[in-house]
């Protein structure tokens, strides 16, 4: 049975590589991208200060994915960015990104947020398809600063 909790400070590494080795899988070169962000190796610390959350998603005491919020730097709207969303390739079909989604858009509207804003990879079209199915429009350009331009598509919601 899959559970879903809050991360901790010991979900660090392997989030870590379960991100690294999807980008991989989606992305031959992840210049741009969250791979080369500072803040992957320190998730914890990154999304148990200020106004974010980060959920994780286990099974059998495996971590099978994850996805946050927090606020979008650079902007000065109440916008809130879905960030590192990504399940292991045996988790994907299966609901958990649906509720990991739900669970993000309800800590956003309890947050206070009036928007959540994302960036992800065209060919990500698994994860486009729950964007769309989650409410989220295709938007021109990116928004605020999230120091990810290798991604290629940007969307957003209003909550």
């Amino acid at each position: 049975m899959v559970e879903y909790r809050k991360i901790l400070p010991s979900d660090n590494k392997e989030l870590a590589e379960i991100i690294t080795s999807i980008m991989k899988e989606f992305k031959e070169d992840p210049k741009g991208t969250i791979v080369e962000d500072p803040t992957l190796h320190t998730m914890y610390e990154n999304y148990t200060k200020g106004n974010g959350v980060y959920f994780v998603a286990i099974e059998n005491g495996n971590i099978l994915g994850g996805s946050g919020i927090n606020q979008l730097d650079g902007t000065k709207e109440n916008v809130c960015e879905l960030q590192r969303m990504f399940l292991t390739p045996e988790a994907r079909g299966k609901g958990i990104g649906q509720k990991l989604m739900d669970m993000c858009i309800q800590s956003a509207k309890d947050l206070g947020y009036e928007k959540i804003y994302l960036e992800t990879l065209d060919n990500m079209s698994e994860a486009r398809k729950l964007y769309l199915k989650s409410g989220f429009k295709f938007i021109d350009r990116p928004l605020g600063n999230t120091g990810h331009c290798g991604c290629n598509t940007w969307m957003e919601r209003t909550l």
